[in-house]
C-alpha cells in the first residue's frame, strides 16, 4: 500500500462504517479504521515489541523491565519524588513503591527526604545503579537503532513532533 492510501486510511471517514452501525468489518476498526493502521494499537504493538525484545537482554542481568524504566528515568534526571516517578516510568504508585524497593535492596537506588521538603521522599541512583544504567544502556540502544532503521533525521524529528502532539492532545 503506498503512503498516501495509507494516510488516508489512518483517518476514518464519517460514514465509513461496518456492516452495522458502529460494528467493525474482519480487520477494521468501528468508523472503517484498519486495526493495522489504528494509532493506539499501532503504538502498542511497537512499545510492548520492543520491550519483549529488551527483556530478553535483561533477564541475564536479573533486572525487569519496570526497574530498568525507572533506572533509565533516574539516570535522565536523578533525584525523583515518587510521585514524578509515577508520571515518567507509568507505573502504578504500590508496583513502583516495590519496584524502589527491590532497587534499594540491591544496592542501585537510595531514598532521602527533600531538603524543601519533610514529607517527600526523593530516589537517586547509587553508583552501582549508575554503573548498572550504563551496561545496560547500549543493549537499549542497539534495539532502537534496529527500530529506526532506514529513516533519516528529518523522518525521526517529524515522528517525534507528531507523537508529541498526540501526547499533548491526550493529555488535556
Amino acid at each position: 500500500m503506498n503512503e498516501q492510501a495509507r494516510q488516508k486510511k489512518a483517518i476514518p471517514e464519517t460514514g465509513a462504517i461496518g456492516a452495522a452501525e458502529g460494528e467493525a468489518r474482519p480487520g477494521e476498526l468501528a468508523l472503517g479504521a484498519p486495526l493495522d493502521d489504528y494509532l493506539p494499537y499501532l503504538l502498542f504493538r511497537i512499545s510492548n515489541r520492543l520491550a519483549l525484545n529488551l527483556r530478553s537482554d535483561l533477564r541475564p542481568m536479573k533486572m525487569t523491565l519496570a526497574r530498568w524504566r525507572t533506572l533509565s528515568v533516574l539516570a535522565a534526571s536523578n533525584g525523583r519524588s515518587m510521585g514524578e516517578l509515577v508520571d515518567h516510568t507509568v507505573i502504578e504508585q504500590a508496583a513502583l513503591s516495590r519496584v524502589i524497593d527491590q532497587l534499594q535492596r540491591d544496592g542501585l537506588v537510595t531514598r532521602r527526604l527533600a531538603s524543601d521538603h519533610n514529607r517527600v521522599v526523593r530516589v537517586f541512583l547509587t553508583r552501582a545503579g549508575r554503573l548498572m544504567f550504563r551496561q545496560i544502556r547500549p543493549l537499549e540502544l542497539a534495539h532502537y537503532a534496529q527500530a529506526i532503521e532506514g529513516m533519516d533525521t528529518a523522518d525521526l524529528v517529524q515522528l517525534s513532533a507528531l507523537l508529541h502532539r498526540f501526547w499533548d492532545n491526550i493529555d488535556r
